[in-house]
């Protein structure tokens, strides 16, 4: 019998947000020239994500270099979704107390519509597919809901670890595993 992804995504769980060229400064591949500003930006509703419990980092890097048409493939960010409550909490805190968040498990059939029924690791489509939404930006007077994203997108990017894949190219990823990353 296979694995049931469960809806609730567990704290401990590391998620992953693919990570592609266009995320660098002028598309040089370095830490030091990632736009963090704009990495959590939302593309259709949401911040698309995987869930590495029930998608292995070899999965991972299939289902990137698919959905990389126009893009080139460089790697992952990842992190455990405490750390991105943690960031949450501080923001609300100390910057926006209006602002809300939330990691929700949105798995994909095929054909990239939503899956409301039961899903399991070896279910057609990306059953371990997450997306970050933005509840409430808590946008300050003027302001466009990306300027109030992107100050948040900054501050989690900093608990992030980012991996950069040494040989994109490959089918396989060789690299470190994600959990001993975090």
């Amino acid at each position: 019998m296979s694995l049931l992804v469960p809806k609730k995504i567990a704290d401990d769980e590391i998620l992953v947000h693919y990570i592609f060229d266009r995320n660098f400064k002028k598309k040089i591949i370095s830490e030091r020239e990632l736009v963090s500003k704009d990495i959590f930006l939302p593309n259709k509703g949401g911040v698309s994500l995987q869930r590495s419990f029930y998608c292995n980092e070899n999965k991972c890097k299939q289902l990137a270099k698919d959905i990389a048409i126009g893009k080139v493939y460089i790697g992952f960010f990842v992190f455990r979704k405490s750390d991105f409550e943690r960031v949450k909490q501080n923001y609300v805190l100390h910057e926006r107390s209006e602002f809300d968040a939330d990691i929700i498990s949105t798995p994909l059939d095929e054909s990239f519509a939503s899956i409301k029924s039961k899903v399991y690791i070896d279910s057609t489509g990306n059953p371990a597919h997450a997306d970050l939404i933005y509840k409430n930006p808590a946008l300050r007077e003027s302001e466009s809901p990306n300027t109030a994203i992107r100050s948040f997108s900054r501050k989690l990017s900093k608990n992030c670890k980012l991996i950069i894949d040494t040989n994109p190219s490959s089918k396989s990823f060789e690299d470190i595993e994600f959990k001993k990353v975090i």
